[in-house]
């Protein structure tokens, strides 16, 4: 009678932890859709039968929650990038002039059309970089697309690579799914053995 008794928590708890195992992989396979003729309907996983509609959800997310048109904006905005812009622009001056100017003309004057040149080129430098920075802040504010990027990215997963990353992210959650399970398997199992006791 007491073997009786402790097998149903036992079995319970064995029920409970293969359920939530199945119920885990079936998140991810099978990844192709597969028939079941007797019953009449197909089975998939719930990432690959939804992957189109997973994958605008998370880019819509982005856009909307983590990197909104606005942040984007302040974060261009805040980027540092004029002094690198200059400062290789007179590099590219520098290196060109000396390519280019013949070799008879002495060295010290080389020194003072190079110096010329890039002098003539800085003057110009500030309002024309602030310019084409301006620019590309508001091209990539206005005519990029945030969610349609992330969508397009998620999209291009293969089915697998996804599986990989959610499960390296979470693997120690999933196990504790598992494992509580079989925990909750067991107290039903428990339970059943103390109802069959007191019949």
């Amino acid at each position: 009678m007491l073997l009786r008794l402790w097998f149903l928590p036992v079995i319970g708890a064995v029920i409970g932890w293969v359920t939530n195992l199945l119920a885990i992989k079936l998140i991810f396979k099978p990844y192709e859709p597969i028939e079941i003729p007797v019953f009449g309907f197909r089975i998939q996983g719930l990432l690959p039968k939804r992957s189109k509609e997973l994958a605008k959800r998370i880019g819509e997310i982005v856009e909307q929650e983590l990197l909104p048109k606005e942040e984007l904006e302040k974060e261009l905005a805040g980027l540092e990038v004029k002094d690198e812009i200059k400062e290789r622009i007179l590099e590219m001056v520098d290196k060109k002039a000396k390519e280019r100017i013949p070799p008879f003309i002495p060295e010290n004057f080389q020194v003072m059309i190079i110096d010329f040149l890039k002098k003539m080129v800085q003057e110009d430098l500030d309002p024309e970089i602030d310019h084409l920075l301006e620019k590309v802040r508001n091209r990539m504010i206005n005519e990029t697309d945030v969610a349609q990027l992330v969508e397009t990215r998620v999209s291009s997963f293969e089915m697998r690579e996804l599986e990989e990353l959610v499960l390296k992210i979470a693997t120690k959650e999933l196990k504790h799914i598992e494992i509580l399970g079989g925990i909750l398997g067991f107290i039903v199992g428990v339970g059943q053995a103390l109802i069959v006791i007191n019949l």
